[in-house]
């Protein structure tokens, strides 16, 4: 899912700016220009807000992407209730001013989580699956999304690795559970930027090569006339 910006600000953040840009000529024209001044440095403050660059994603097919701008705050083995299973977790506090758009960690396909489970944990999330049939869970906790998925994608529709996805709005932290076999490329309190930072690897262990005399029977004579 593409997310279009306009010098690099989001479109609903334009919205805000256009409703302070408003209010910064009347309240100028009204009560004065100092009063104006502070709803301009309001503005400012919007701008960087809802301002998103483009980023560079590694190509990199097995390695999960950071989803946001902020700091790794936890980093363990856990218990996922999502999906029922041992996995690694990973938070990020997100910078107050980091990317507006929330970025998809990995390649695959959205499916749908048992409402009951997100209902219970207090919080929205989303599940995506690779076609290496590895299941990451990216989830909200702490913050708002108004109610609303990370991955604003249907279900069954594919995401791109590093590609915009959805809207971080007011979240505050962001969750991802991982298979447990994964192998972290961060560490507590490192700094990531959302769409360019490999925060860890996914495992798949080689399939051993047979050779492809596998299977035939050793020719008794060849082996002697070799010998002479």
């Amino acid at each position: 899912m593409r997310r279009k910006t306009l010098f690099h600000i989001v479109t609903e953040g334009w919205l805000v700016l256009a409703g302070l840009a408003i209010a910064c000529a009347v309240i100028n024209a009204v009560v004065g220009f100092w009063a104006g001044v502070i709803v301009l440095a309001v503005m400012t403050l919007a701008v960087l807000y809802f301002r998103d660059s483009p980023r560079n994603v590694p190509a990199e097919p097995l390695s999960v992407i950071a989803p946001v701008d902020g700091v790794i705050v936890h980093r363990r083995e856990c218990y996922d209730p999502y999906l029922d299973r041992e996995a690694i977790k990973l938070t990020i506090q997100l910078d107050w001013f980091g990317a507006y758009l929330l970025r998809s960690p990995v390649e695959g396909r959205v499916l749908e989580l048992p409402g009951e489970t997100v209902l219970e944990m207090g919080g929205v999330a989303s599940w995506i699956r690779t076609d290496e049939r590895d299941d990451l869970v990216m989830a909200i906790r702490r913050g708002t999304l108004f109610g609303q998925q990370p991955c604003r994608n249907g279900y069954g529709e594919r995401l791109g690795q590093g590609r915009c996805c959805g809207y971080r709005r007011l979240a505050r932290r962001v969750e991802l559970f991982l298979p447990v076999n994964s192998r972290l490329e961060v560490e507590l309190g490192d700094r990531v930027r959302a769409g360019t930072q490999v925060l860890a690897k996914l495992v798949h262990k080689k399939k051993e090569c047979r050779p492809e005399t596998a299977g035939l029977t050793p020719d008794p004579g060849g082996a002697a006339a070799g010998a002479a």
